[in-house]
């Protein structure tokens, strides 16, 4: 266990005792989209939003209230725009953007929208730990006991239904209602130990920029992404959509790379993404700024390479953050192209509310800079009942069956860290 590690378990041990902890996680030194990592604890003050119904925690008081969420939100923003603020936003709130709808059952129920204003902030690189709000216990456990977990297939979707929901999409694709699109399933296990120590374990086989844990109100979220969503630093944007991968390998892993960079399959799903995000991003930037800094770039993972590509844009001046995300929202990465084509597809395609899957964790600075993952290798834990979704990206040129035997080695990611 490295001295980071053991800050971040000591102050976990200490203070996830509390209704609202998070840890953002950059858990790859030197990767291209490494960052610091945060800790946020503690709170008196939190939005929840399930649609329209809005649960305001101000200062130990509960209102609730009718509203949209993303109004909502910006007005939580508005009242508190010198706060630190961690959450999430949910899938689902697409349905505040577009005339978008949500009908299938969850199967874990959380918010569409959660974000608190901690009372402790921790920022935490590879030699430092800043106490950036709120003071440090000087009583944290120096040691943790590592726990054991396992974890028990409770639901798999069967392989033929898989398959009819690709032939599916791959119709609509050739009539013309779309020509790229997302298609994803819920695994769900029965988790025996402590989900800290799944996500420990997660971390241990896969590190990635982009890890984080969350815990509130009975919800445990371990996630395992790397895919950066949006970022703001002044009025710079920058968004990082992965479409491409190709497995490592100890002998021809230079070869694997080669594969991957040459593919014009993986080219030509990744451009797809990288024309929408520029669309997207054109919503909310000044003229003539949106640009793609990088295009096909490969980044090497513990057990895969992947094809990422960056595009940058300024955004106008005194533009909104929440404007900004909601301008964006969801990944493009996650839902195919067009868009709001894809999203209705989905619905009528897969059998489950996404919920959190899909949507994006991160945080606001007092700056209002903002820094968001896309919820993708997550697991979301309640009452020991864990969903894992799986899935990817469908075109006219996909092999259904290969398709299936991808989310099957996606799903091994989850199940071979199990003891």
């Amino acid at each position: 266990m490295t001295d980071k590690d053991q800050i971040i378990s000591s102050i976990h041990r200490h203070y996830s005792k509390k209704e609202d902890f998070i840890l953002l996680e950059s858990q790859m030194k030197n990767h291209p989209s490494s960052t610091v990592s945060f800790i946020a604890a503690g709170s008196k003050t939190s939005i929840r939003a399930y649609g329209n119904k809005i649960h305001l925690l101000e200062n130990g008081s509960v209102a609730e209230l009718e509203k949209n969420p993303w109004e909502a939100f910006q007005d939580f923003r508005t009242k508190y725009p010198m706060e630190w603020m961690f959450g999430f936003l949910g899938y689902d709130l697409k349905n505040s953007i577009e005339d978008l709808v949500s009908e299938n059952p969850a199967s874990l129920e959380a918010p569409d929208l959660y974000f608190f204003i901690p009372e402790l902030v921790v920022k935490i690189s590879d030699d430092r730990v800043e106490v950036i709000k709120g003071e440090l216990s000087k009583d944290l456990p120096m040691t943790e006991i590592e726990g054991e977990i396992s974890i028990i297939s409770t639901h798999q979707l069967e392989k033929e239904k898989y398959l009819e929901k690709i032939i599916t999409a791959q119709n609509s694709i050739r009539e013309g209602d779309f020509y790229e699109i997302n298609i994803s399933h819920p695994l769900e296990f029965k988790l025996t130990g402590q989900a800290w120590d799944l996500y420990k374990k997660m971390k241990a086989v896969g590190p990635v920029p982009f890890g984080s844990y969350i815990k509130f109100n009975g919800l445990e979220i371990c996630s395992a992404s790397p895919e950066r969503f949006l970022s703001k630093k002044g009025n710079k944007i920058i968004s990082q959509p992965i479409k491409g991968t190709v497995s490592r390998s100890e002998e021809e892993d230079s070869l694997k790379i080669e594969e991957l960079s040459n593919s014009e399959k993986e080219r030509a799903e990744n451009l797809m993404i990288v024309d929408l995000v520029r669309h997207d991003l054109s919503k909310i930037a000044k003229e003539g700024s949106v640009k793609v800094s990088k295009l096909f770039e490969i980044q090497s993972f513990e057990t895969v390479h992947q094809m990422v590509s960056t595009i940058e844009a300024e955004a106008k001046a005194a533009t909104d953050p929440i404007k900004i995300l909601k301008a964006c929202f969801p990944m493009g990465s996650m839902t195919g192209a067009p868009k709001i084509a894809a999203m209705k597809a989905i619905e009528e395609i897969e059998d489950y509310r996404r919920g959190v899957y899909s949507g994006a964790i991160g945080y606001f600075t007092p700056e209002n800079d903002f820094d968001f993952s896309v919820v993708i290798r997550t697991a979301l834990i309640k009452s020991n009942k864990l969903v894992y979704p799986v899935g990817g990206a469908i075109t006219a040129d996909s092999i259904p069956g290969q398709e299936w035997e991808e989310t099957l080695l996606k799903a091994k990611a989850l199940t071979n860290i199990s003891d």
